[in-house]
């Protein structure tokens, strides 16, 4: 008897149409413009925009922009958000 059950089982899990999914989009980017990170050569910055999965950060001591890959830079612990304006 559970033979004829899982024969009649496995037939209906192979008859029945599968709807393919399509795949989701996820971004792994977690660079937001006004996060503090750190740069690889250890110093912090703040990023000033995004595009893809470049990040450019204006670091401590420079007087121009960094595009660095979102992968090289780790965020900084905690975050000052109290100095930040929100949007409501």
């Amino acid at each position: 008897m559970d033979g004829v059950v899982a024969t009649y089982l496995y037939a209906s899990l192979v008859a029945a149409p599968v709807a393919d999914l399509p795949p989701k989009a996820v971004s792994s980017n977690w660079c937001t413009v006004g996060y503090t990170v750190m740069v690889p050569d250890g110093r912090e910055g703040r990023v000033t925009s995004t595009k893809g999965d470049i990040c450019r950060i204006m670091a401590d001591g420079e007087g121009y922009v960094t595009l660095l890959p979102h992968y090289l830079v780790e965020p900084v612990y905690p975050q000052l958000y109290a100095k930040r304006a929100y949007r409501r």
